[in-house]
């Protein structure tokens, strides 16, 4: 029973955390360009940029150029401090492990992905990815994969539900 609800509560926390402008009807939204200061040249940004371009038109967005779309895509990589701890011992008494024990940090990178408005610069949705972006010990075709499979959760979260439905 216990392995079951541990299960539960890893799966639950698995959703990419999204916000949005809540008085924006997002129905009216059909094309998407890559925002202009989007870096699509370095391996991570081109690999980004591939999955975003695969991946938008399923979510109801037609690629098109900057100029012409009326929302704008951009990513950025966001670090963060991960605290590394031992857990507590719930289970009874131990002489040698009660009590949580902070034995270092690492520094990680989040992706992030935004939609924002042409000409006003204005943030309407966002989504941040709870993992951590793939770290220097992934290459290749498995590194593309995982970013992918991040940018395919992110995106999950788009078109938020219309305002007054959760």
């Amino acid at each position: 029973m216990l392995r079951i609800l541990a299960l539960a509560l890893l799966l639950s926390g698995c959703a990419a955390p999204y916000d949005y402008a809540e008085n924006t009807d997002f129905s009216q939204f059909d094309t998407v360009a890559l925002s202009p200061d989007v870096d699509t040249n370095s391996l991570d940004g081109a690999r980004i940029t591939a999955a975003v371009q695969a991946l938008l038109p399923g979510r109801g967005l037609i690629l098109s150029e900057p100029e012409q779309a009326s929302l704008w895509l951009s990513y950025r990589l966001d670090e963060s401090v991960r605290v590394l701890s031992t857990m507590p011992n719930m289970f009874g008494q131990s002489r040698f492990w009660d009590e949580e024990r902070v034995y270092g940090t690492r520094r990680e990178q989040h992706l992030t992905l935004l939609l924002i408005q042409p000409g006003s610069g204005k943030v309407l949705w966002k989504s941040r990815h709870p993992s951590a972006f793939p770290g220097e010990n992934m290459h290749g075709a498995a590194r593309r994969d995982k970013i992918r499979q991040q940018v395919a959760a992110l995106l999950e979260n788009y078109p938020p539900p219309p305002s007054g439905e959760l």
